[in-house]
């Protein structure tokens, strides 16, 4: 009996045109090739990932080689490629042209004549039959326009869920600004911030799915850790099978991974890669070693009634280093909780009884000076 999922791993050492074109198209070969979505005349929403306004060597975003090349190929088949994403926090028009520009994506879409989205405006709302948790979104209203999706995610580590990857990258789907009512419902519980993101994926699925792993990110991520050479591009229909292929290869536990294992409990995932039908090299010969995992806290772990307590003494906290914080307010105007008071001049202050440890100041900060430390006490007894 054939396993239910695919993934397709391929080789790309580099992100010289060539190379990447190569690449994806091996990947995508098992799946029938980009054409297996992108028809003449037809509207194909790239999704891609625009976490910052960060240069593409800096390993926040998808690397402008791989969008460039995903783009002519849709293009190829006679499809317009459309382009986008909806990064954290309030964005504005000139401020997502900045981001565009910053990240190598505005090049691109000049470059190759693809249309530019914003996601911000205008927004739809859908109720789904097909969640579990949260049956109501705000998303952008590109999705009910277009008749493919193909999604571009970049693979790093992530402080609040350990990993992001395939099925991270569709939070994008939600206005920035709105994003931290989603926070907010789901507050300090990784597990209910899974279940949103997966139905969200059960509610949108992409038709295509294509990870730029030959730089990804490890340590601090999503936007502070530090670029790790990785050298793959992966591809499948399935995001979780992407992302449980994704973290065995760079050493992480997949069931670690909250999305992953809700995806599992759900019926939407893989528990084993014998689940998955592999194309391409061994995992064990493209493994990477030393590959620096972020200190996430696991309350799954503690009984409920001591959960309180430990998340006071034990849980990891963000911290502004006072060094690098430019203090531009951006964590402040962004964290959902509104736990982070902010004076014009000052460093701002975090109020740990309201904070939620999101970490999306540490996500957004534009100058990197939001650390996540770990208690001395949770050092000790390891």
């Amino acid at each position: 009996m054939p396993a239910p999922y695919e993934v397709a791993v391929a080789r790309c050492d580099s992100y010289d045109p060539a190379i990447v074109r190569a690449a994806i198209e091996e990947s995508l070969a098992p799946f029938g090739g980009i054409a297996s979505v992108a028809r003449e005349g037809s509207r194909i929403l790239v999704k891609i990932n625009l976490l910052a306004a960060r240069r593409p060597e800096s390993a926040v975003t998808t690397h402008p080689g791989v969008v460039r090349a995903v783009i002519r190929m849709v293009q190829e088949c006679g499809a317009e490629a459309i382009v986008g994403d909806s990064p954290g926090g309030r964005n504005t028009p000139a401020s997502y042209r900045a981001l565009l520009k910053k990240t190598g994506i505005q090049d691109v879409i000049e470059e190759t004549g693809a249309t530019m989205a914003y996601f911000d405006e205008p927004r739809m709302e859908r109720v789904s039959d097909r969640s579990r948790t949260f049956k109501k979104f705000t998303v952008t209203a590109m999705l009910d326009s277009v008749d493919a999706v193909i999604c571009l995610p970049k693979l790093k580590t992530h402080q609040f869920t350990l990993f992001t990857g395939a099925v991270k990258l569709l939070y994008g789907y939600i206005p920035g600004v709105i994003k931290a009512e989603y926070h907010l419902h789901a507050g300090r519980d990784v597990t209910t911030f899974a279940e949103l993101l997966l139905d969200l994926h059960d509610t949108f699925p992409p038709d295509l799915t294509i990870m730029d792993a030959v730089i990804g990110m490890e340590g601090t991520g999503p936007q502070s850790g530090t670029p790790r050479q990785i050298g793959l591009i992966l591809a499948g229909r399935s995001c979780p099978a992407i992302d449980f292929a994704a973290t065995r290869i760079v050493g992480l536990d997949p069931l670690a991974v909250p999305t992953i294992r809700c995806a599992r409990e759900r019926g939407s995932g893989p528990g084993s890669m014998e689940e998955i039908t592999l194309h391409g090299p061994p995992l064990e010969d493209v493994r990477i070693s030393g590959f620096r995992h972020p200190a996430v806290r696991n309350p799954g772990r503690i009984p409920p009634f001591l959960f309180a307590i430990a998340d006071r003494l034990l849980a990891e906290r963000p911290v502004i280093d006072p060094g690098r914080c430019v203090r531009c307010g951006v964590c402040a105007e962004d964290c959902p909780p509104g736990a982070i008071l902010f004076s014009k001049g000052a460093i701002p202050e975090i109020d740990y009884g309201r904070c939620i440890r999101c970490f999306c100041c540490q996500e957004l900060c534009p100058s990197g000076a939001v650390d996540v430390k770990t208690p001395v006490l949770r050092r000790i007894i390891g």
